[in-house]
Formats: C-alpha cells, sequence, structure tokens
C-alpha cells in the first residue's frame, strides 16, 4: 500500500481541523478565517480539510463580520472524473478584526 503524501497546503489545513475542531458555525468560522488568512481556499477544500459542510454559508458568515473575501470561480475534477466550477476564497491582504 502506497502512502499519500499530503501537499504542503493540505496537511496546513488538516493541522487547523484538528487545533480549531469543532462543528458549531462559530467554530467553523474560526477555522475557515484560519485557513484564509495562509491560503486562498475553495469550497472542495474547506469541505474535505476543514469539515465545513456548507462552507458558502460560513463565507457568508464571514463577511457579515466584516472581513472582505474574494471568489474566484476555478474548474477542479472530482475523483470520479467529473469537473465542478466552484468558488474559491480569499481574504484581502491587511484584513484583521481580532
Amino acid at each position: 500500500m502506497t502512502k499519500k503524501i499530503l501537499s504542503h497546503k493540505e496537511a496546513a489545513l488538516k493541522e487547523i481541523n484538528r487545533k480549531f475542531g469543532g462543528n458549531s458555525v462559530k467554530e467553523q468560522e474560526i477555522k475557515y478565517l484560519q485557513a484564509l488568512k495562509k491560503f486562498s481556499v475553495n469550497t472542495f477544500e474547506a469541505s474535505r480539510y476543514l469539515s465545513i459542510y456548507d462552507p458558502r454559508a460560513r463565507i457568508c458568515g464571514l463577511r457579515a463580520k466584516g472581513y472582505n473575501i474574494k471568489t474566484i470561480w476555478e474548474t477542479i475534477e472530482a475523483e470520479n472524473g467529473v469537473k465542478h466550477r466552484i468558488g474559491c476564497y480569499i481574504l484581502s491582504s491587511g484584513e484583521s478584526h481580532e
């Protein structure tokens, strides 16, 4: 059996998920915000690596709190070969409400 080597980003997202565990809306927003401070994060990555069931709702919540988060669209290919158009979110530089 070959062990998959995680990319730097995947490993970092998994570490954020471990460190900021929990599934409440507040905890999911905290996880997403911590990730956005380091990387652009698309809906697929947020769902898979941060355990955020509906990433779009968490982005809306962060925007409502005043965070300036941009959306760019990208196409990814799922494991089954189907292509999906998904949002990729970027926290504007210099954002800090803490």
